[in-house]
């Protein structure tokens, strides 16, 4: 009963769980891969270990200054800080009071066509104890669901008439049918404020370089966010004329290799995955293609400031970042670690965490260049 899209580009994304290395559309990189052209012959040779230079494939854009609306840092930060205070699953259970847009209850639900259950559409006490959480507005399940238990009281009993999308992939049967759903609504979660305590409960070490308080989570929160922010205002400037061979058939075989393994790991091989979505091989390798694209035009755009200005990965930075990954990934040994990115990625943990730190290197060196407006007319724009 949930809402389901053709998840081909979405599990692509979702089964690589390196932000860095992961699927572009996750960052909305827009505009940036324009072209796929063969590479010039007065171009550097691009060879087979994947050292190329990445200077002679991207136009860069003006990274000179880069504009950003303190306002909108401000509010990403605030609404940030909301989500991961919920993710730590630290809240108080009330069983009073209405739902609005934007709660989190708690509920069990029976789901009928025609007067008969169907699979998939229930999760009750004897099926899930623990009930499901769900959040009003996050369009989590079909249209209308969420809206039908705008209003209800928590702790009271309610029937939600929806009708099924006319295209319901889960289940074709199911497709433009009306159905009821008996959900009783158990609690709503309500979350702290954002404190030195909950942080130091909830948030211990989360960074070395910031203080273990809420000003220092949210210096922290906002930091981060406004090195994304300037990396994606600079990206979008940036033009990538063509794309390596070596470095998409890396990125081809890291994506291809990791969704084959989160298939597995879900009951699935890849071909019944993809008759599953009415999708084919073809259909797969052409977003394979694309995301590969996605990926490798970010990886040049940000190897290529990094050959511009002489940013590069110390021997220091990297044996501080094989830590974090070997507690990540519960390993022993860079050579465990190694194999672990074998079987998840296809490529061995070193390309890959050479890639992330100098990603972050050169997001910090855009940062120096932010210049935060107060006032949209700062921008030579009407308010």
């Amino acid at each position: 009963m949930k809402k389901y899209s053709k998840l081909l580009a979405v599990t692509l994304c979702a089964s690589i769980a390196l932000a860095s290395t992961g699927c572009g559309g996750t960052d909305k990189l827009k505009n940036a891969i324009t072209n796929n052209k063969t590479a010039s012959s007065d171009k550097a040779k691009d060879s087979s270990d994947g050292n190329v230079k990445c200077l002679d494939y991207v136009t860069l854009g003006d990274y000179s200054t880069i504009n950003i609306k303190k306002s909108e840092i401000d509010k990403s930060t605030k609404e940030q800080i909301t989500k991961n205070i919920k993710s730590t699953g630290d809240y108080t259970k009330v069983k009073k009071g209405k739902i609005k847009k934007g709660d989190i209850v708690n509920i069990y639900y029976v789901g009928k066509v025609n007067g008969k259950t169907f699979e998939g559409g229930s999760l009750t006490k004897k099926t899930n104890k623990a009930g499901y959480d769900l959040e009003i507005g996050s369009n989590t399940f079909i249209d209308g669901f969420e809206d039908g238990l705008i209003g209800r009281k928590i702790g009271s009993k309610c029937k939600i008439k929806v009708t099924f999308p006319e295209q319901y992939s889960q289940n074709q049967d199911l497709a433009g049918k009306k159905a009821v759903f008996s959900v009783t609504i158990n609690f709503k979660e309500v979350y702290p404020e954002l404190s030195d305590k909950f942080v130091k409960k909830n948030m211990k070490d989360f960074d070395k370089d910031y203080e273990n308080t809420a000003a220092g989570y949210t210096k922290y929160v906002r930091d981060n966010l406004l090195a994304e922010k300037a990396w994606s205002t600079f990206y979008d400037t940036c033009k990538v004329n063509d794309y390596p061979e070596s470095k998409m058939k890396t990125m081809k075989t890291q994506l291809k290799t990791s969704i084959t393994y989160y298939l597995q790991n879900n009951g699935y091989t890849l071909e019944n995955y993809l008759k599953s979505q009415n999708s084919s091989m073809s259909d797969f390798n052409k977003q394979l293609e694309t995301t590969a694209k996605t990926d490798v035009g970010k990886q040049l755009v940000y190897g290529a400031v990094a050959e511009k200005e002489n940013i590069t990965v110390s021997d220091k930075q990297y044996k501080e970042e094989v830590k974090t990954y070997l507690t990540n990934y519960n390993c022993k040994n860079e050579k465990e670690l190694s194999s672990t990115f074998k079987d998840y990625y296809g490529v061995d943990a070193k390309t890959i965490i050479i890639e992330d730190i100098l990603y972050k290197n050169v997001k910090n060196f855009l940062i120096k260049n932010v210049k935060e407006w107060l006032k949209c007319w700062e921008f030579g724009i009407k308010c």
